[in-house]
């Protein structure tokens, strides 16, 4: 998923969020450890593309406001150009200030050339730190138009994945996987690496540990 295209694919990010937090509700995680993820990964030749990717930042930020979102830097679209990186990079810090994401990467200004060096490193901590500053206040200070281009396509976003998750509902997640709707990649139910170590419980399985637990967190999160 976090090498999607970040326009076309959006809203299958969106719905792997959502599924995402059930899962964790599911397994009584709070919200504050669902660290859902999603990255740049905007084709920088396309016009307002800085826009479209704000627009999904914030978007995730006001969707799930108690959750540390994870937010990556761009790798798809970076070509070795390392002034170009660093500007690419730079975009995405400032997103992630304004937007508040929580769990913020570094962007290497040589990704795709080599497994970056510590001084590569290094000046990715600059770039960060210095936007870090520059735009502490930004997003506070700022609105978005409500016809303008982000708000619009926020909402474009936010409807696709609705209409996603109820074609998933109707066809079941599996069936979605088979049919490589998240990020073009084909998953098979009873296929996959490490499927001969997978066993089904017996009716007569127990477990007092996990039970303990389960009954732990119920109590924690008063379910």
């Amino acid at each position: 998923m976090t090498t999607s295209d970040a326009f076309d694919h959006a809203h299958t990010v969106l719905a792997s969020q959502f599924i995402n937090e059930q899962f964790a509700k599911k397994a009584l995680m709070d919200e504050s450890l669902m660290g859902l993820g999603h990255a740049y990964e905007i084709d920088p030749n396309m016009e307002n593309s800085f826009l479209y990717e704000l627009a999904q930042a914030e978007m995730a930020r006001e969707i799930f406001p108690n959750h540390p979102l994870k937010y990556m830097p761009p790798t798809k679209h970076m070509t070795g150009d390392i002034f170009k990186g660093t500007v690419q990079n730079a975009l995405f810090n400032i997103a992630a200030v304004t937007s508040k994401q929580s769990i913020h990467l570094l962007g290497m200004m040589t990704e795709a050339i080599h497994t970056p060096f510590i001084s590569d490193r290094a000046l990715a901590l600059d770039n960060a730190a210095y936007i870090e500053k520059a735009f502490k206040n930004f997003g506070d200070e700022i609105s978005y138009k409500p016809d303008g281009i982000i708000m619009y396509r926020a909402h474009q976003v936010l409807t696709h994945a609705h209409a996603l998750l109820s074609e998933i509902k109707q066809e079941g997640l599996f069936k979605t996987l088979e049919k490589g709707t998240f990020a073009g990649i084909s998953r098979h139910e009873n296929s996959g690496k490490g499927l001969s170590g997978v066993y089904l419980k017996d009716s007569s399985y127990q477990n007092p540990i996990m039970q303990h637990m389960i009954m732990r967190l119920k109590v924690k999160n008063h379910v």
